[in-house]
């Protein structure tokens, strides 16, 4: 198998870096809807704003939550919001597309809600990570680290919607674009977390994988994260 897989945390340590991602997120937010409400073209940035600091306060609540009263009996409620949250990021892809067919914005404006986009995917990201550890949810989670000038992100991009339509809620990709690094500092920090160094890359479970995850190994990959043998998905 292509790449290199390995322990990057602890679970305590991991635990630890991940609340600090999420104060992170919240703080990282809350400044970048600052600055778009400032600009009057940006009238959907109130609302937005409310109502993902609601999002916020809740999804750091329940986080802390589970982390001290961590049993079954809270599982159900961690994947409702689980749920809610995939929902609600795409809402944030749905922005994004608006953007991009609007002629109209600048290049600032557009990279602004790149940003918020980008932050609901780590937030969700980290509720999808921790539902999994704390309930057993067969799901596989997916960073994908890309850029739009990268020649062979597209076909890696056509491989995670293969399999996106085929497991559906139970693949959950969440995409980072490299190109956003000097825009949001998160996209930096995730990098060095994960010492990621050639695009595109995936992170999934414990593994890293660099460069273009074909199919066949897409699913060996699946089955592995899933603790099921290979092949697991005929």
């Amino acid at each position: 198998m292509s790449g290199t897989t390995g322990k990057f945390r602890k679970i305590s340590k991991k635990n630890y870096v991940m609340a600090g991602i999420i104060s992170f997120l919240i703080f990282a937010l809350g400044l970048t809807l600052g600055l778009v409400l400032e600009d009057q073209r940006y009238d959907w940035a109130q609302e937005l704003s409310q109502r993902q600091e609601v999002n916020y306060q809740s999804l750091q609540m329940q986080y802390l939550f589970v982390d001290e009263f961590g049993d079954a009996g809270n599982c159900p409620v961690l994947l409702s919001t689980l749920q809610a949250a995939v929902e609600d990021l795409s809402y944030s892809l749905s922005r994004v597309v608006d953007y991009e067919k609007d002629s109209s914005i600048t290049e600032e404006d557009y990279k602004l809600v790149a940003r918020v986009y980008t932050l609901d995917n780590l937030r969700y990201w980290l509720l999808a990570e921790k539902a999994k550890e704390s309930c057993d949810l067969d799901i596989v989670s997916v960073l994908y680290f890309y850029s739009d000038d990268c020649p062979s992100c597209p076909n890696q991009g056509t491989v995670l919607t293969y399999f996106k339509k085929l497991l559906g809620e139970e693949f959950l990709v969440f995409p980072i674009d490299l190109n956003l690094r000097d825009e949001e500092p998160m996209v930096d920090i995730m990098l060095s977390l994960f010492e990621v160094e050639k695009n595109p890359t995936l992170i999934i479970g414990d593994g890293k994988y660099e460069g273009v995850v074909k199919k066949t190994q897409m699913e060996e990959v699946i089955c592995t994260d899933r603790g099921e043998a290979y092949p697991c998905l005929s």
